[in-house]
C-alpha cells in the first residue's frame, strides 16, 4: 500500500471516529433538549389544571384547561380511580410518572398530587421527539458522508501534491544506470525535507562517483605500472630462450629478469598492502607501544636503502608510550623515511623527528621526515599522496605507492598529512594523528 493510500486510510478512520462521536453527542443532546422542553410543557399544563381546581372549585377538567397542544391531562382520586381525562388521553392511563407504553405508543407522563390527594396526571406522546431524533440522525449521517467524501478527496489530492516531489525523486533515482556516474537527481524547488534529502542523495552520488573514479584510476595506473616490468620480463625470457645466446647474454638476461620479478613482487605487495589498508580503514587494532622502539624498528628497515645512497639517518623521538595501531603507524613512518631517503640528496642526512602537542585527552603525535633533496619543485603537496602519483622531476625508482600508504594509515587514525619545502634546500613531509597518552618511561621510573 502506498504512503498516499495509508495517509488517506488513517485520515478517513480518524475522521469517521470524530464524526461518529460528534454525531452521537449532538443526537443525544438534542433528545435531552426535546424531552426537557416536553417536561416543561407537562409541568405548565399541570399547573394550569391545579389553578383551575383551586379557583373554580370544579370537580373535573374543562376544555379551557387544554393550554398546551399535544399534552393531555387526567385526574385521579385518592383511591386511584380515574375522575376525568382529556379526550386525547390514552386508555389504560394510571397515576404513574415516567415513560409508559400505552396502546402501542410511548408516552412521557408526569404526576402532581394536590392537598386532597387528587393526582393530576399530564402526559404527551414521544413520537414527535423520536421522529425529530430520527430525522436528525439521518441528517447527521448525510452531512457526515458528504463531509467525509469531500475531506477524503481533499486529503487524497493534498497527499498527492505533497508526495509528488518524492515520486519525482524516486523516478529520477530509478532512471539512473550504473554508467550514469555523472548524473544527479533534480534539485527540489523548496528546501524542505525532500529538498534536503535530494541534497544528501546527490552528495552521496558524488562520493560514489569519486570512489569509482578513484578505483578506475587505481586499476588503470596499476595496469600501467605492471605492464612495463612484464614486457621487459617477456623480452628477457625470449632472449634467454634463443639458441644462439651466449652464456654472458644468458646471465645478463636472467639477472634482468630477476630484477623485474623482484620489482613485480614489490609492486604487488604494495598494492595488496594498500588495498588492505583501504578495506580495514575503520578497524584499528590499537595497543600500547613504545614510540621510540617503533621508530628504531623503522630506522633499521630504512638502513639498507640509506646505505646504498650513503644517507645518514638521525632521530629525535621522545621516550613515551602511545596507544595506536602499531602496524599502520610503522607503515606510515617507514614509508615516510624511505621517501625521504630515495628522493633526498645522496650523502646527506635525513632526520626523523617526533613530538607531542596538545593537552589530555586531545593530544596529537606529530611525525616529520626532513631531507636535503631538491624539494617539491612546485608540486602540489597533497597530490603527492595520491596512489601512483610521482613528482614530475623525479627519476628515482618506485611506483608512487609509498606516500599513498602513509595517507591511508594516517586517515585510518583520523589524522592529517602534508609536505612543504624547507628553508634553504630540501623537503619536509609530516603527519599528525590523535593518540591516547600513557606515562613516559621516566614517569614510570
Amino acid at each position: 500500500m502506498s504512503i498516499r493510500a495509508r495517509l488517506a486510510l488513517v485520515y478517513g478512520a480518524a475522521l469517521a471516529a470524530t464524526l461518529l462521536v460528534v454525531g452521537v453527542v449532538v443526537w443525544w443532546q438534542m433528545g435531552n433538549a426535546l424531552r426537557s422542553s416536553l417536561e416543561t410543557a407537562l409541568q405548565t399544563r399541570a399547573a394550569g389544571v391545579l389553578t383551575s381546581l383551586e379557583n373554580n372549585g370544579q370537580a373535573g377538567l374543562q376544555e379551557t384547561d387544554a393550554r398546551a397542544p399535544g399534552v393531555f391531562a387526567a385526574l385521579f382520586g385518592a383511591n386511584g380511580q380515574l375522575i376525568d381525562a382529556s379526550a386525547t388521553a390514552p386508555g389504560g392511563l394510571a397515576p404513574t410518572a415516567g415513560v409508559l407504553q400505552l396502546a402501542g405508543h410511548r408516552y412521557l407522563v408526569a404526576v402532581q398530587t394536590t392537598a386532597d390527594r387528587t393526582a393530576i396526571v399530564t402526559g404527551a406522546d414521544l413520537a414527535g421527539v423520536e421522529r425529530t431524533q430520527a430525522d436528525l440522525a439521518r441528517s447527521l449521517l448525510i452531512i457526515g458522508l458528504l463531509l467525509g467524501a469531500v475531506s477524503l478527496s481533499g486529503v487524497w489530492l493534498l497527499a498527492g501534491q505533497a508526495l509528488r516531489p518524492v515520486k519525482r525523486l524516486a523516478g529520477d533515482a530509478e532512471a539512473l544506470r550504473p554508467t550514469d556516474l555523472g548524473r544527479r537527481l533534480r534539485t527540489a524547488s523548496r528546501m524542505d525535507e525532500v529538498g534536503r534529502l535530494t541534497e544528501q542523495l546527490n552528495a552521496m552520488l558524488a562520493r560514489v562517483e569519486d570512489s569509482v573514479e578513484r578505483q578506475r584510476l587505481f586499476v588503470a595506473m596499476a595496469s600501467h605500472e605492471l605492464r612495463t616490468p612484464l614486457s621487459a620480463l617477456r623480452v628477457e625470457l625470449e632472449l634467454a630462450d634463443q639458441d644462439d645466446v651466449s652464456l654472458v647474454e644468458l646471465r645478463s638476461a636472467l639477472h634482468a629478469a630477476n630484477a623485474d620479478a623482484a620489482r613485480l613482487t614489490s609492486l604487488a605487495d604494495a598494492l595488496l598492502e594498500l588495498a588492505t589498508i583501504d578495506d580495514d580503514a575503520h578497524r584499528l587494532a590499537r595497543r600500547t607501544i613504545s614510540l621510540r622502539e617503533l621508530t628504531d624498528a623503522c630506522l633499521r628497515m630504512a638502513a639498507p636503502v640509506a646505505a646504498e645512497r650513503a644517507v645518514r639517518l638521525t632521530a629525535e623521538v621522545p621516550d613515551v608510550h602511545v596507544v595506536v595501531d602499531s602496524r599502520r603507524l610503522e607503515q606510515a613512518i617507514g614509508n615516510l623515511l624511505e621517501n625521504a631517503v630515495v628522493h633526498g640528496a645522496e650523502r646527506s642526512t635525513v632526520r626523523l623527528r617526533a613530538s607531542l602537542t596538545g593537552a589530555t585527552p586531545h593530544r596529537t603525535l606529530l611525525v616529520e621526515a626532513l631531507d636535503r633533496g631538491p624539494g617539491l619543485r612546485g608540486e602540489d603537496p597533497m597530490s603527492l599522496f595520491a596512489p601512483f602519483r610521482r613528482g614530475r622531476h623525479t627519476d628515482a625508482p618506485g611506483a608512487g605507492l609509498g606516500l599513498a600508504m602513509v595517507a591511508a594509515a594516517v586517515e585510518a587514525h583520523g589524522g592529517s598529512y602534508g609536505a612543504e619545502d624547507r628553508e634553504g634546500k630540501g623537503a619536509r613531509f609530516w603527519f599528525t594523528i590523535p593518540y591516547s597518552p600513557e606515562e613516559s618511561a621516566e614517569e614510570r621510573r
